[in-house]
């Protein structure tokens, strides 16, 4: 059986109205989707589907946590991802240039869902990954690198490059 077959929500033969849908994303999910950015993580997604006819309406709340490298500090730290998403499902030929639209085959007798969920997984990891750091008890963080960074935010050096581009009169 295909891993990722367990990722999917059966469309032929369900009634209107509302559906919920849970599934657990860790890393035997996502070692399936070649070069990764997320390795090791823990999410969990929640699909809220309203179906009316041929169309459903989708709610996906992604909550969870990786491991990844501080963009700060460099060392390993447990980033929380927490992300809503919305969008629309069709029962439909074609394709749809739209990203809040998804088409589904009128004879599919179910929606393979796991390529939807990686992708906002991915889009649920913030573009810096750092963490407050100053109000834990005991940090992940490497405090060497981080008081570098300080004295070097606070004591900023003259460099004789940028005082000769300073000086250009570009108006």
């Amino acid at each position: 059986m295909d891993y990722l077959k367990q990722y999917s929500i059966p469309f032929k033969g369900m009634l209107d109205g509302l559906h919920e849908y849970e599934f657990k994303l860790g890393n035997d999910f996502f070692k399936r989707f070649n070069e990764s950015p997320i390795q090791d993580a823990e999410i969990q997604a929640i699909i809220q589907a309203d179906k009316q006819g041929s169309l459903m309406s989708v709610e996906l709340q992604i909550q969870g946590s990786m491991r990844t490298g501080c963009d700060r500090c460099l060392s390993e730290i447990e980033l929380e991802l927490k992300a809503n998403y919305q969008f629309v499902l069709k029962r439909s030929e074609g394709e749809s240039d739209d990203p809040d639209l998804f088409f589904i085959q009128p004879d599919a007798s179910e929606w393979l869902i796991a390529d939807v969920l990686y992708e906002y997984s991915c889009l649920s990891i913030p573009i810096v990954k750092e963490i407050d750091c100053s109000s834990m008890k005991n940090p992940p963080c490497n405090q060497e690198v981080l008081q570098r960074i300080q004295k070097e935010e606070n004591n900023p050096e003259s460099n004789p490059l940028w005082d000769e581009l300073r000086r250009l009169n570009l108006k």
